[in-house]
């Protein structure tokens, strides 16, 4: 038996090297969540939280580059359908990520969402825009259960169903690097192995 001397190229393995990068993006907003439910430190909460909606945004962009280096076309649909389902679970968490990551401008009044078009510099900067704008964590009873809600002006991500969401997304994902290999798996069956049947 011959053993391959070939080097391994990080160039044939995009899509391997974007699901690892999601899943470890996934591992951090699961990290985050464990310390804001199962922490008493209310100040540890409040620094982590933007910083999990900012880690989601890696999740997508993970499994985006998966997406795009898988080889066949029924593979590459999988993760499609995966990240509009995401867009379902998560609304608003796009925008909600631009406002932490530009906080600069928008705590100006003069980011995109809230003066769009024109550079920078031809944006006034305004006390309430800024203000309609401001990002904070707040706890909301949803259900029976009280949850942390990141707001971010007009949008609000779910903290848990972002991790959900999340944690979904980069099984889908797995699943679809499975299925371009040629060993097809049912879409869910890796989240229901690790989570059990899929919640609504």
């Amino acid at each position: 038996m011959s053993e391959t001397k070939e080097k391994w190229r990080p160039t044939q393995h995009g899509a391997n090297i974007g699901h690892t990068s999601a899943w470890m993006a996934h591992r951090k907003v699961a990290l985050d969540m464990h310390r804001i439910l199962s922490e008493d430190d209310p100040d540890r909460a409040v620094i982590d939280a933007p910083y999990t909606v900012m880690a989601l945004r890696h999740v997508i962009r993970g499994v985006r580059m998966a997406h795009e280096h898988l080889k066949t076309e029924p593979a590459k649909e999988l993760p499609r359908e995966a990240l509009a389902d995401f867009d379902k679970a998560v609304p608003g968490g796009k925008k909600a990520r631009d406002v932490i990551e530009h906080f600069d401008e928008y705590a100006m009044g003069i980011g995109h969402l809230q003066q769009p078009g024109g550079s920078r510099r031809d944006k006034t900067p305004d006390d309430d825009l800024s203000e309609q704008y401001n990002h904070r964590l707040e706890w909301r009873v949803i259900g029976d259960e009280r949850r942390p809600v990141y707001v971010a002006g007009p949008f609000e991500v779910d903290l848990v169903a972002s991790e959900d969401a999340a944690f979904r997304l980069v099984c889908d994902t797995y699943e679809a690097l499975l299925l371009d290999e040629g060993n097809p798996w049912p879409r869910g069956w890796a989240y229901e192995l690790q989570r059990g049947p899929r919640r609504s």
